[in-house]
């Protein structure tokens, strides 16, 4: 089973996921500032949402909705956890880890409709927001050196196999099928 055309799961909202991440990265290091970092999230965030409301609106599939949701909620929390300097970061720990669970079905359904690089995607971000559960709802702040290199990994993958900006201009040309 192939992803049917115009069912390209993120599709251009990849394109920015992959730019907030390594901004994200970078300001979780000290390489930005916070608040700058904030703004960037707030503005994926809200393209996620309007491109998940769009779609599901118009009829779109709300599994497709949903993963988009997952990003956009993800990217509306980090933003305002940025801007405002929030210290107990617990509570999105908690929602890290619901995304977390979430992955696994979403992963199994991309394996499934034949989209491989976007399945071992959806199971490294999945990886990469267990760490992010693990980090800040458990306290378990040993774990941030491999926090870091799971989403530095789960973020190369994104950039570098073409789910961000390649399939994010492919979505933008209408350049469906690519899978």
């Amino acid at each position: 089973m192939a992803l049917a055309a115009g069912n390209l799961p993120l599709g251009m909202v990849g394109l920015f996921i992959s730019g907030v991440l390594s901004v994200n990265m970078l300001a979780l290091g000290g390489k930005a500032d916070a608040r700058g970092a904030a703004i960037f999230n707030i503005l994926t965030a809200f393209l996620a949402t309007a491109v998940a409301l769009h779609s599901w609106l118009s009829g779109g599939s709300p599994l497709y909705a949903s993963q988009t949701f997952l990003f956009a909620f993800t990217y509306w929390w980090m933003g305002y956890n940025l801007y405002t300097g929030v210290e107990d970061q617990r509570a999105f720990g908690w929602y890290c880890l619901f995304v977390a669970i979430n992955v696994v079905p979403f992963a199994a359904f991309t394996f499934r409709a034949e989209a491989w690089i976007l399945g071992i995607n959806w199971i490294l971000w999945g990886a990469a927001w267990f760490m992010f559960f693990v980090l800040l709802a458990l306290r378990k702040s040993e774990y941030y050196r491999l926090m870091v290199a799971v989403t530095w990994t789960a973020t190369g993958v994104l950039w570098f196999c073409s789910l961000g900006w390649l399939l994010g201009w492919m979505d933008f040309q209408r350049f469906y099928g690519f899978w």
